[in-house]
């Protein structure tokens, strides 16, 4: 009776290590909608969801005035930024807590200029559905996703410096890249 159990016992073991697919990591890697949002950027100026139909992908970077590893990667960022233009892809920060009011507005708007940030970031309005049903969720800054032209998040959310991740970056923008045809 043991060794029916110990048997029983590893090989439910390396189902749940392996798993029973026969693909290859591309499958395993989900596709869900971005929220809509209609918002204003750091500087005032509109910016909505539309924004993921003009470019093959987008990198979306998730930040807030308080977090000091966000602020240290914004350099990183905009090189990445700068790279990426030539492919299509854009990057735009998500300033969490940027539109709570003027004084975090003005902080958010002196952090981007000390750190030479030249792509979007837009500033959500507490008021607004973006940030109710989705930018207070998140609890862990930076967060990073990765969002195809049809306004899908190839994957899962990516948590903390992003240019350490930059494989996994790699990977899922290949994904994304991957649904376009050719010119």
């Amino acid at each position: 009776m043991r060794r029916i159990l110990t048997l029983f016992l590893s090989a439910a073991l390396l189902t749940a290590l392996f798993g029973c697919g026969s693909g290859g990591d591309d499958q395993l890697v989900s596709k869900t909608p971005f929220p809509q949002f209609d918002e204003v950027d750091t500087e005032g100026g509109a910016i909505s969801s539309d924004i993921f139909a003009g470019y093959d992908a987008i990198i979306v970077n998730f930040w807030n005035n308080g977090c000091g590893t966000c602020i240290a990667e914004m350099p990183e960022l905009e090189e990445m930024y700068q790279e990426f233009k030539d492919r299509n892809i854009n990057l735009i920060g998500v300033g969490a807590d940027s539109g709570e009011g003027e004084e975090q507005l003005a902080f958010a708007r002196n952090v981007l200029k000390e750190k030479g940030v030249t792509y979007l970031n837009i500033s959500p309005s507490p008021e607004r559905d973006f940030y109710k049903d989705f930018v207070s969720e998140i609890f862990t800054y930076p967060t990073t996703y990765i969002v195809d032209s049809q306004g899908d998040i190839i994957g899962a959310p990516i948590s903390g410096n992003v240019k350490e991740q930059i494989d996994t970056v790699e990977a899922r923008l290949r994904i994304a890249l991957d649904g376009k045809t050719p010119d």
